[in-house]
């Protein structure tokens, strides 16, 4: 079989990257070296880290990025060419090899130095918002009541309800990771009391900045918001997007399989809201094909996994996403954070996985040549563009 159509379409597909982050400064202090670029996730153990440089994948995109910067293969080597050269010339690089036509980035991970949304526009044509739902409650609580009064729960609820709205029409997608919050078991049957409950000791146990993260058990809280926030969702016809599966070592890996959303996917009230499961090949993938093939609500994100597992656990873990899934419900993203280097190895890998898998299928008798060409363009730009609603990538603003 002549796979080269299949291979131009791949190769020349202008990627939408449906999940990502904001980059920083090279000097932030939120960075601990670059090596930290190819750990899992923002916050990573600082003892662990010195580990990732024996990972098949550190080896693996140690190369990929000292062939795309022209310097010698060494963490000493990149990392003295990018003091060089500059955030602003590796960023275009980055982003510019990486090919994209579309960005949605979840701006809600506090970081310093955090490079805005507008900076962003600089190194690629289309760059959209996503809201991370638990971070605007938090910001809610930072700033407090203007009379200095105490929230209860129908203060905050409003003030909650009322911010997501005000920017709902300039969002492509909601994010929940209530996933981090204690588990994706989500309590339908919470309570206004059990939030209350939850709110106070909130109040009289943290300190600003606020970040619910650091406390599992005001999970009647995060799951009371994120009802409210699927009723917003519904509102303005906004996709939810869901952190599932792997992430850093904040997440209890076993509270992540989004079978656990079995309740919520199945509840009257949410049959017509759009789920993506974030992170959604690695390691439920099986799971989350599953979910994409029984519920019409449910699409899939594999971001993270790819760049972040070895060539074959990434081949892998897409294989497993279209067992069950159709095709027209699985997204590429990069799930990039802080470094542009991110950006790049999720897109030039994602690349390289999905022309393998689609390859494998034209062999395995399941697709046709034309038909592989048609799923590459779908899963890397087209199902993005049509989930989100992204009307045109040289549209800097919503459609």
């Amino acid at each position: 079989m002549d796979f080269s159509e299949l291979r131009k379409a791949v190769e020349e597909v202008e990627l939408v990257d449906g999940h990502s982050h904001n980059i920083v400064a090279l000097n932030s202090t939120s960075i601990s070296g670059f090596v930290q670029a190819f750990t899992v996730g923002a916050f990573v153990d600082a003892d662990a880290i010195a580990f990732a440089q024996t990972s098949l994948s550190f080896k693996r995109s140690l190369r990929d990025v000292a062939e795309l910067y022209g310097t010698e293969v060494s963490l000493q080597g990149v990392e003295e060419y990018r003091k060089a050269s500059g955030i602003e010339s590796i960023s275009s690089t980055c982003l510019k090899a990486a090919k994209f036509s579309a960005i949605l980035i979840d701006d809600g991970i506090e970081m310093d130095k955090k490079h805005d949304m507008q900076w962003h526009k600089n190194f690629t044509p289309f760059v959209g918002r996503i809201l991370r739902t638990e971070r605007v409650a938090e910001q809610i609580l930072e700033q407090g009541l203007p009379n200095g009064s105490s929230w209860t729960i129908d203060s905050f609820t409003e003030a909650y309800v009322s911010k997501v709205k005000s920017v709902a029409k300039e969002i492509h997608a909601l994010k929940s990771i209530a996933a981090y919050y204690g588990g994706l078991e989500i309590n339908l049957n919470v309570t206004k009391t059990d939030a209350e409950e939850s709110l106070k000791e909130v109040l009289t146990n943290t300190t600003k900045p606020i970040f619910l993260l650091k406390y599992k058990n005001y999970k009647n809280l995060v799951d009371y918001l994120f009802l409210q926030s699927l009723e917003i969702a519904l509102s303005y016809d906004l996709p939810m997007q869901i952190h599932t599966g792997f992430g850093d070592r904040l997440l209890d890996l076993r509270k992540t399989n989004p079978l656990h959303l079995r309740s919520v996917l199945e509840d009257k009230r949410y049959s017509k809201c759009r789920f993506v499961l974030l992170h959604a090949s690695h390691p439920y993938s099986k799971e989350a094909s599953y979910l994409a093939s029984v519920y019409s609500q449910v699409y899939l994100d594999f971001g993270l996994a790819i760049p972040k597992l070895s060539v074959h656990g990434m081949t892998s873990a897409v294989k497993d996403l279209l067992n069950l899934a159709p095709l027209d419900k699985v997204m590429f993203s990069t799930d990039a954070y802080t470094f542009p280097e991110t950006f790049y190895l999720g897109a030039k890998n994602s690349r390289e996985v999905v022309f393998s898998v689609l390859h494998d299928a034209c062999i395995d008798g399941e697709l046709s040549i034309p038909e592989a060409v048609e799923a590459a363009k779908d899963i890397l730009a087209r199902n993005a563009i049509r989930f989100y609603k992204i009307s045109s990538p040289n549209n800097a603003g919503p459609p």
